[in-house]
């Protein structure tokens, strides 16, 4: 009877413990989706355009040829989902799981005695390391997918010379095996091979001498794997030992990479250590250094002002104005891209002309950024440029941006709006081109399609409500333009389509920008003289402004009187030259004039 009611008890202990795990997997499970779907969606917006994945076997091979090529395939496919975040992030929050899972399947293999719970909590610290890696935007799921697949590869290793007693099968599957993985994953494989000879010195049916013989062979398989692929690879002996692919940055080695796969190979050694060690004192510990660890290294991981940009970048790409001028009432844009977005979402919906200022300004540069080598900023400016309708500009900034990726990957977003922008030019055979490599995509294909089957009627295309409207926003004329003369060249896109209220914003703007009040005079009657009710507030406060520097009354029938109060207001503090009585104007025109900032 004693031994019935002990069964019982163990039984319900299992199960209760099976219900501990399956909530702490749910829990987890709720935490990254959110994570990904929620505040960092536009991470995954960020890793998708920057990739341009296509199922084509040409493709195929060009990436299974070299070291974790499979691992950059399976990565750069599971990345272009992506596109729709709510998808990005079930991806993404499967990979970390599947990560931990390995991780806590590897460590019950080692200690088989330990308790579940134990290591199920020690196989968080992965899974948490982890994370903090993606915090830099510039790793692809090509390092998780290698890291995957080299962990269960480990797993599957020690499951089964669990069953072999000869030596020579295991030294056979440990020459195959780190073959295999190398070929799949690259510099990964070194998890792999340290986890196996952990696994090694645990045997005890094993001396040490053949233990340390057994290290010393798979080093050395390991090594000549390295060897043997560099002197058919074009890259250096580094890529190789950074991992090809693991990031953007070809050359760069995270420290947080050398963390992950420590952490990979250290937890399941420690589930030995703690196997001997009571519950009650392992798993809060080891919740409180997991805990500890996510509040010293989550704000460095995840820098702010990074993402903030993303952010910004991932509202440019969608045209979420709205969007983009919400977040600016929170987040204060000081960045020169920032700004340039922000100026651009106020402009496109129409409140550029009464809101510049809200924002902090970074002159004429935060209105029209000049180039840069750099893909966020080039694609921002392009952007700016193709809603103008300076379409050689957009394809110009598009293509360089692209060209500017670390990696020298091609991208969705930047050849969608190339042969968006050689449609809107009339050059059909380049947009075709374009379109054909975005046919053999999963996202585009039908995009691609349809606007193949438009420019078979080229009327269709003139008359087509996007492409024919920025058409018809084009100057005639093809020249270059200096990027400090680009006032010129909004003055032509408005004398050309008056109805182009973007570039009528941006020429009002550009002058007070520059504090050139005599040039915005100028501007503002070419635009009063083919829009004559246009009056808008910065004209307003401009005219006020000037009225009131020259002595001149401030008249009446065009400056409001609540105009003309807040600029006296601002007069009677900037004279007082109190900072406290200044600062609730910082944010106006007057302030902007006369500051040096």
């Amino acid at each position: 009877m004693t031994k019935e009611i002990r069964n019982g008890d163990a039984a319900k202990s299992s199960s209760l413990s099976r219900y501990i795990h399956v909530g702490i997997f749910s829990a987890i499970t709720v935490i990254l989706y959110y994570f990904w779907a929620v505040p960092y969606r536009a991470a995954l917006n960020y890793r998708e355009q920057l990739q341009l994945f296509q199922t084509t076997r040409t493709y195929f091979e060009d990436l299974i040829g070299r070291p974790g090529g499979l691992s950059a395939y399976i990565g750069e496919f599971l990345t272009q989902f992506f596109n729709n975040f709510w998808i990005g992030a079930a991806v993404m929050t499967g990979l970390l799981l599947l990560v931990m899972l390995l991780c806590y399947l590897t460590s019950n293999r080692f200690a088989p005695s330990s308790p579940k719970s134990t290591n199920l909590v020690l196989s968080l610290t992965p899974l948490i390391s982890l994370l903090m890696f993606l915090g830099n935007p510039d790793v692809t799921l090509t390092f998780v997918a290698a890291l995957s697949i080299s962990l269960a590869g480990a797993y599957l290793f020690t499951s089964i010379i669990t069953d072999h007693k000869k030596v020579i099968i295991k030294y056979l599957l440990m020459m195959g095996g780190t073959t295999v993985i190398y070929w799949l994953t690259g510099a990964a494989t070194i998890i792999f091979t340290i986890l196996i000879i952990a696994y090694a010195f645990r045997d005890k049916r094993n001396s040490i001498p053949c233990k340390v013989i057994f290290a010393l062979v798979s080093l050395i398989c390991l090594a000549a794997n390295v060897y043997i692929w560099s002197l058919f690879l074009p890259y250096p002996l580094s890529y190789q030992l950074i991992g090809i692919g693991y990031t953007m940055m070809p050359d760069r080695l995270d420290v947080w990479q050398i963390i992950v796969e420590a952490l990979c190979v250290i937890v399941p050694v420690l589930a030995l250590l703690f196997a001997k060690l009571p519950q009650k004192v392992t798993i809060p510990t080891l919740i409180g250094v997991e805990v500890l660890a996510v509040i010293i290294f989550y704000p460095k991981a995840y820098d702010e002002i990074a993402y903030r940009l993303i952010d910004y970048d991932y509202m440019v790409r969608a045209n979420d104005w709205q969007g983009i001028l919400s977040y600016s009432d929170v987040h204060d844009p000081e960045l020169p891209l920032s700004v340039s977005a922000t100026n651009l979402a106020a402009g496109m919906t129409g409140q550029l002309d009464a809101c510049a200022f809200n924002y902090f300004q970074h002159g004429p540069e935060g209105l029209m950024p000049p180039f840069a080598k750099e893909t966020l900023s080039s694609w921002t400016t392009g952007e700016i440029f193709f809603q103008l309708g300076m379409i050689n500009s957009a394809q110009r900034f598009y293509f360089e941006g692209m060209e500017a990726i670390p990696n020298y990957n091609k991208s969705s977003r930047a050849v969608k709006r190339l042969a968006e922008t050689a449609i809107i030019r009339g050059e059909y055979t380049l947009a075709e081109k374009y379109m054909n490599i975005l046919k053999n995509t999963l996202f585009y294909n039908k995009w691609a399609q349809r606007n193949l089957d438009l420019i078979k009627d080229k009327s269709s295309v003139e008359n087509h409500p996007y492409y024919g409207a920025i058409r018809k926003k084009m100057i005639d004329e093809d020249y270059l333009f200096s990027e400090g003369e680009l006032d010129k060249t909004l003055g032509q896109l408005f004398m050309k389509d008056p109805g182009n209220n973007l570039a009528k914003q941006y020429l009002i703007l550009y002058p007070l920008l520059q504090r050139d009040l005599n040039k915005f005079a100028q501007y503002m009657g070419v635009v009063a003289e083919a829009q004559p009710n246009y009056n808008p507030l910065l004209a307003q406060q401009a005219l006020a402004f000037i009225s009131m520097k020259n002595g001149q009354p401030i008249p009446q029938n065009i400056v409001p009187p609540v105009v003309e109060q807040s600029l006296r207001e601002f007069a009677r503090a900037w004279t007082s030259k109190n900072p406290s009585l200044i600062e609730p104007h910082r944010r106006t025109l007057y302030y902007y004039l006369l500051s040096e900032n």
